[in-house]
């Protein structure tokens, strides 16, 4: 059994992968969370946290840049 475990679970994450780059797997994907009560967008949490993030980092290269220019 133990020998089967890493195929099974390569054969999984695979098919996820699969559904994922295809766009009628994501549209599927789409449909299955919009289905699911309460959740309007499941990643959008996540995606503001990442937008946050990204500024903050532009904003350190920004300040860097400046710093870099005056000497």
């Amino acid at each position: 059994m133990k020998n089967l475990l890493l195929p099974i679970a390569v054969l999984g994450v695979s098919g996820v992968g699969l559904l994922c780059a295809s766009e009628r797997g994501r549209a599927q994907l789409r449909g299955l969370f919009h289905r699911m009560p309460g959740s309007e967008d499941p990643f959008g949490e996540f995606h503001e946290a990442l937008e946050h993030q990204l500024d903050h980092i532009q904003q350190t290269l920004d300040q860097l840049s400046e710093a870099l220019e005056a000497h």
